[in-house]
C-alpha cells in the first residue's frame, strides 16, 4: 500500500489539487466505460449460456480462441461449443474470429450430427440465388465440377467444396427462398420435401441473407450452418431448435 501510495503523490504532486481530481475521475471513468462495455456484457453473455445449458440438458463452454506470430496471421475471438449430455452425439460450434493484420474475420455457427444417415450423394439448400445467374450457371456449368462452380459452392461449404465436383443445381427443387444443390444419386426431392416447412418457418424471422440456414446433408453426416455467430443465448437456442427440428425430420 505504502508503494501505491508513493506513487500517486508522485504523479499528482506537481499538479493543482483540482487537475488531480479531474485526471483521476476520466481514469475512474475509464474503467467503469470498460467494465459496463466490455466485461459486464461478456459475463451477462456467459450466465445466460449456463442457464440455456441447465435447461435443456447441454453443456456449453465459452473457449478464447486466439493465434500469434506475424502481425498478418495474428488474430483473436473465442469458440462456444455446445453438446447434449444425453448421448445423441449432435455438436455445434459459434465462431468468432478476427485477423488482426488483414482485418478479415470468420463469424459462423455450425451444427453437426454424425448420426443422420447414412445418405446417398449429397444435398446442399442455400440462399437463392437470382433466377437468371441460376438459369446461367446450369447452361454454362452443367455440373459444378469446373472452377467457377466451385468458386460459387465455397460461398456456401467453405473449404470442403473442393470435394464435391459433382454437384448440380437443381432447377426446380420447389423450395421457396432457397437455391438446391444435389448429386444425381442423392435424395433430394425427399430432403427438401422435410426440410421445406421448416425453413420457411425460419425465414419469416430470420430474413438477412448470412443468417439462412444452410444445409449440407450426404455422406455421413447432417451439416447446418449460419454465416454468422449466434453467440447470444437466445439466438443459439432458436438456431438448435431449429437444427433439431431438421434433424428429427430427415432420420423419419
Amino acid at each position: 500500500m505504502k508503494v501505491i501510495g508513493d506513487v500517486i503523490d508522485a504523479t499528482f504532486a506537481p499538479l493543482g489539487m483540482i487537475q488531480a481530481f479531474v485526471i483521476l475521475a476520466l481514469i475512474l471513468a475509464t474503467m467503469a466505460g470498460l467494465y459496463f462495455f466490455l466485461v459486464r456484457p461478456n459475463k451477462l453473455d456467459s450466465e445466460a449460456l449456463q442457464r440455456l445449458a441447465g435447461k435443456r440438458g447441454w453443456t456449453i463452454k465459452r473457449k478464447m480462441a486466439g493465434v500469434s506470430g506475424a502481425v498478418s496471421q495474428s488474430g483473436r475471438g473465442y469458440r462456444i461449443e455446445v453438446q447434449p449430455t444425453d448421448g445423441s452425439g449432435w455438436s455445434c460450434e459459434v465462431t468468432r474470429y478476427q485477423n488482426i493484420g488483414s482485418g478479415g474475420h470468420v463469424w459462423k455457427t455450425e451444427f453437426v450430427d454424425p448420426t443422420t444417415g447414412p445418405l446417398d450423394g449429397m444435398v446442399v439448400i442455400g440462399p437463392a440465388i437470382p433466377k437468371k445467374e441460376a438459369e446461367a450457371a446450369a447452361m454454362l456449368l452443367g455440373s459444378f465440377g469446373g472452377g467457377f462452380g466451385k468458386m460459387l459452392l465455397s460461398k456456401l461449404l467453405g473449404d470442403e467444396s473442393e470435394s464435391v465436383g459433382n454437384l448440380q443445381l437443381l432447377k426446380d427443387a420447389g423450395i421457396s427462398g432457397a437455391t438446391v444443390f444435389a448429386t444425381p444419386d442423392a435424395p433430394a426431392d425427399r430432403i427438401g420435401a422435410a426440410y421445406a416447412p421448416l425453413l420457411e418457418r425460419w425465414l419469416r424471422t430470420h430474413r438477412h441473407e448470412k443468417e439462412f440456414p444452410i444445409l449440407i446433408a450426404g455422406q455421413d453426416r447432417l451439416r447446418i450452418r449460419l454465416r454468422t455467430d449466434a453467440d447470444k443465448a437466445d439466438s443459439l437456442e432458436a438456431f438448435l431448435d431449429h437444427a433439431l427440428a431438421a434433424r428429427a425430420a430427415l432420420a423419419q
